[in-house]
């Protein structure tokens, strides 16, 4: 069969996958070398089942569905569909390029157990992820455990539905709870897969069924006693018995449990806020200034010793307050000029410093509204953009107008290079999603946990793609924490009036009260 199939090298699938090389066969599949248009020259593979196998519409709609899923350790799927090549009906998926597998490793040693505990991490991360979508990985094996750029990734074409009648396309093996495919696919199967796995790592072969249909595998006495429990108890015929994903990864990780635990019960060395000292200054000052109204009629009080009054004595008090009288006359014009009608809404929603009265400038005190109208006028001219980022500039402060009106000839340019620059390229977020943790999670941390997700923007504010930047210690909390941004909205960046794709930072910190999110637009 290997023959037929190299003879396929050079077409061309579905018009844009071209068949570089032939890798492998099995029974029910091929697989080939490819090249993806973008980025250019990217290689990726490209896997071949016969469209005549049962539930081929099913199997078509899993791969679609897999290709909407993103988690650190999951290959990638690129595109799927049914096509023609040399008279066959079929259905191609095209999958990220892998460099190897463990089923090329194993032939050759045995992986140590902190290589074990790798591999047994990385599968947990990714069942948990998938169960809580609702599907199982349905074939986890050392073959369908890869390695690229350094990442430990699972196969992503197998996947059956929970709770689906299981359809097997293939030939079933020991990876294969025994109960497949009889009953339907679940997250107790995936169990056995990963035991079964666990299992092939340490000894460099899989488990071997007894001919006595109720008896378990037999274990080998010189497993590490850790793996040797987990392959114990995940390796039972009936589900029923077997321990699930989340039971494996309790006994996998007991140590920060017991820490957390002995964290909380220790006594808190951070003071009670009930022990500092408040305030004992009154809200409200204990006497009432004079009001406004009072204030030009005060005068010093005559001394003990003055003279009797006369009529003189009224006419200074007289004087003055006709002073008084006349000077707000000529002032309230100048005070009011300010939220006259030909102000604009914005100048008149901006609260106005208050300015010392100085004689030496009342003339111009009657020239405010055509500077104010003039410089509006021009903010206008040039802030017609109606984007949220314009929207956004527009909303910040402007240097006052008495400024302005202090120096006439200053131009109103800082108002437009403001509008037209600083808001130019820059999004902001609408909406943030924190990742969703059990409180049992949480009080397995000692500290905090930090992870950083690179987010990709497409113009309209929707996250296309994610990258974890900084995963963290924690290959569970980095996935929680890439999920959750997938999830989050922003506004589209925007250059030279037109939208443009953005990229930020997410910064996640997880500690034993919560999580918190930090983000920061790299580009543009």
């Amino acid at each position: 069969m290997n023959e037929q199939w190299r003879q396929w090298e050079g077409q061309i699938v579905d018009g844009k996958f071209p068949l570089r090389q032939f890798l492998a066969d099995t029974d029910h599949s091929a697989v080939f070398l490819t090249q993806l248009a973008e980025p250019q020259g990217s290689n990726a593979v490209v896997k071949f089942l016969s469209a005549d196998i049962p539930g081929a519409d099913s199997r078509l709609s899993l791969w679609k569905r897999a290709a909407q899923l993103t988690h650190t350790n999951l290959l990638t799927i690129y595109d799927c569909g049914r096509c023609s090549m040399n008279g066959r009906n079929l259905l191609y998926v095209v999958m990220e390029y892998a460099e190897e597998n463990l089923g090329e490793i194993l032939p050759q040693r045995a992986l140590s157990a902190d290589e074990a505990r790798d591999v047994l991490n990385s599968a947990l991360d990714v069942l948990v992820y998938l169960h809580a979508k609702g599907l199982a990985h349905g074939h986890l094996k050392p073959s369908n455990v890869l390695a690229t750029q350094d990442c430990l990734k699972l196969s992503s074409d197998t996947f059956q539905t929970l709770g689906a009648p299981c359809q097997l396309f293939r030939s079933r093996d020991i990876y294969d709870a025994p109960e497949l495919p009889s009953s339907p696919s679940s997250a107790k199967s995936d169990a056995w897969s990963l035991a079964a796995t666990l299992f092939a790592t340490l000894t460099q072969q899989p488990p071997e069924l007894s001919q006595d249909p109720a008896a378990d595998p037999a274990l080998p006495g010189d497993l590490p006693e850790l793996f040797a429990n987990i392959a114990r108890h995940a390796l039972r015929r009936r589900p029923q018995q077997r321990w699930s994903v989340a039971e494996i990864v309790a006994h996998l990780n007991p140590a920060p449990l017991a820490a957390a635990a002995a964290a909380s019960s220790a006594p808190s060395a951070v003071p009670s806020p009930v022990s500092v000292p408040l305030t004992i200054e009154p809200a409200v000052p204990p006497t009432k200034p004079p009001a406004a109204a009072e204030l030009p009629g005060r005068r010093p009080a005559p001394g003990p010793k003055r003279r009797p009054s006369s009529a003189s004595d009224y006419i200074i008090p007289v004087l003055l307050g006709a002073a008084v009288f006349f000077g707000l006359i000529f002032a309230l014009p100048h005070l009011f000029s300010f939220r006259s009608p030909s102000a604009s809404p914005r100048a008149a929603a901006t609260p106005e410093p208050s300015v010392p009265a100085q004689p030496a400038e009342a003339p111009k005190s009657q020239e405010p509204a055509p500077a104010v109208t003039s410089e509006n006028s021009a903010a206008m001219s040039d802030t017609k953009d109606s984007s949220p980022k314009a929207v956004a500039a527009k909303a910040e402060p402007e240097p006052s107008p008495v400024a302005t009106m202090s120096s006439p000839a200053a131009p109103a340019a800082p108002v437009r290079t403001r509008a037209a620059s600083e808001a130019q390229g820059r999004g902001e977020v609408l909406d943030q999603v924190l990742p969703q943790v059990p409180s049992k999670a949480l009080a397995t941390i000692t500290g905090t946990v930090r992870v950083v997700v690179k987010v990709q923007v497409d113009p309209s504010g929707n996250v296309t793609d994610t990258e974890l930047d900084t995963p963290g210690p924690s290959h569970y909390f980095a996935g929680l924490a890439e999920k959750a941004a997938r999830q989050w909205k922003f506004t589209g960046a925007e250059a030279n009036g037109h939208g443009v794709p953005s990229e930020w930072l997410i910064r996640f910190e997880f500690v034993p009260s919560g999580v918190h999110a930090s983000p920061k637009q790299t580009a543009p």
